[in-house]
Order: C-alpha cells, then sequence, then structure tokens
C-alpha cells in the first residue's frame, strides 16, 4: 500500500495546518510512531524540525506556528503578554523598525525541548511567574487570530499586560520610566477588571506599583475602584536603587516621580 493512501497520513495531513509545529508526542498519539515519522520524513510528508517536532513541508514555522502547536496540539496552558500584547492591543508606542527581538509568553510549566530547536526570529521570551491566583482564571485574556485555519491564540487585554509589564520592573531608572510611560496611555481601562486582577495579584511590587502610577497619571478609571478592598501587604518597598521614598504606597522611585 502506497503512503498516499495510508490513512494514518491522510488523518495527519488534515489535522496539522502548514506553518504549525507538532511534537512527536502529539503524533504518537495519533498512531504516528518515531519509526513511521522517520518514514514519513523519507518520502517528504513531513519535515523534521528538531529533536522531537516536525512541520508539514513548505511553510516555514513561525512564532505563531509553534506557540500553535504548544497550545492547540498539545494543550499547554500559554499566553502572549507584558509588552507583546500592549504592541498589538496598539498600546506598545515603541515597537522597534526592525520588529520585535522577541515575543513575550507566560506559560505555567516549562516548555519541551523541541522549541529551543526552532531558531525562531523573533524569539520566546518564556515567564514561568505565577503573577495570578488561580481564582482569576480567564480574566484579563483573550483571543488572537493567527492567520492559521480559525485557530487562535489567548492574549493579554491591557489591563493584564501591563500588570505583566510591571512585574519586570527592574531597579533601573531606565525600567521604571519605560513602564510609566506605558502606563501613561492606558487611559480607557476596564475598572471591573482592573479590580478582579489585582484582587487577585500575588505580587505586592505589582499592586503598589500600579496604584502609584494610576495616581501619578491621574487616570479617571482610579476613581472607579476599591483600592480599600486591594491587599497591598506591609513594609515598604524597594522598586528602584537609590530611589525616593512615595510615602503613599511605601515604594521607591524615581525622584522626579515624588509630588509634592
Amino acid at each position: 500500500m502506497g503512503l498516499s493512501n495510508d490513512g494514518k497520513l491522510n488523518q495527519l495531513l488534515k489535522g496539522l495546518p502548514e506553518g504549525v509545529a507538532a511534537s512527536s508526542a502529539w503524533l504518537k498519539a495519533r498512531g504516528v510512531s518515531a519509526q513511521l515519522a522517520r518514514k514519513y520524513v523519507m518520502s517528504a510528508w513531513l519535515s523534521k524540525l528538531g529533536r522531537g517536532s516536525y512541520a508539514l513541508p513548505g511553510s516555514p514555522v513561525k512564532w505563531q506556528g509553534a506557540l500553535l502547536g504548544l497550545s492547540r496540539l498539545d494543550g499547554l496552558e500559554l499566553h502572549i503578554g507584558g509588552i507583546s500584547a500592549l504592541n498589538r492591543s496598539g498600546d506598545g508606542h515603541y515597537l522597534p523598525l526592525g520588529g520585535e527581538a522577541a515575543i513575550h509568553v507566560w506559560c505555567g510549566r516549562k516548555l519541551p525541548s523541541w522549541v529551543g530547536h526552532l531558531h525562531l526570529q523573533p524569539g520566546l521570551k518564556i515567564h514561568y511567574t505565577k503573577l495570578f491566583h488561580d481564582s482569576v482564571g480567564q480574566t484579563g485574556l483573550t483571543m488572537m487570530p493567527t492567520g492559521v485555519r480559525d485557530w487562535q491564540l489567548p492574549i493579554s487585554t491591557p489591563e493584564r499586560a501591563i500588570m505583566e509589564v510591571l512585574s519586570e520592573v527592574d531597579a533601573t531608572l531606565g525600567s521604571f520610566v519605560y513602564a510609566s510611560e506605558l502606563f501613561e496611555g492606558l487611559t480607557v481601562l476596564r475598572p471591573a477588571m482592573i479590580q478582579q486582577l489585582l484582587a487577585g495579584c500575588t505580587r505586592v511590587k505589582v499592586k503598589r506599583l500600579f496604584l502609584f502610577l494610576a495616581t501619578y497619571h491621574r487616570h479617571p478609571w482610579l476613581k472607579r475602584l476599591d483600592v480599600s478592598a486591594i491587599d497591598t501587604g506591609s513594609g515598604k518597598r524597594q522598586i528602584v536603587k537609590g530611589g525616593h521614598l512615595d510615602k503613599a504606597f511605601q515604594i521607591t522611585v524615581p525622584e522626579s516621580f515624588i509630588v509634592n
């Protein structure tokens, strides 16, 4: 029997879109053993991307195809977030002329090793930090079309994405200023969603910095938040090394951000 009449191959061709990476585990679950996968590669029905990953020949696997393989095929919970999500909602402001250096992805567990064999451009920057309690669930996530069939990828809304950005602020002045400039443009966030996300956030630093920047930039939606219901912890927190203490939120910020 020729491969063109192979039922497993026909099922594979129907289930795997061009440009999407398929793991060997996904193939095995559909009856395609490692030996049979090698046979398909030799017959040019499959291309081997690296150890443990395959794709249909002809279309290159880009970052969307890698993430679709992980989420849609392998069922891994992940989403595009942070500055990558803000860029796609039009709130990023600083997209380089040459494009993004990396796509920021939040994921609950370590990615399989085959992802590193793909040499994606732009690459994937994976964040494993659990920023929200399980009770938050899918709040602050929406779906983004990928151009592959009707398949979509989860992506943070601006409300969640800016909190992910704030979680990455380090002790340098530049990092703080960059986050503040992004925050300044977020004038139409949804208070109900912010309330739920802040209540479920696991990082005191993020909650205090969010509320500080909302106050500093005088965003109108701040008035609709119940700040008293948000647990911001106790004690002082250093955000900017050598910065000045903001007494209201007990965090160190650049001197230029202190309002008398």
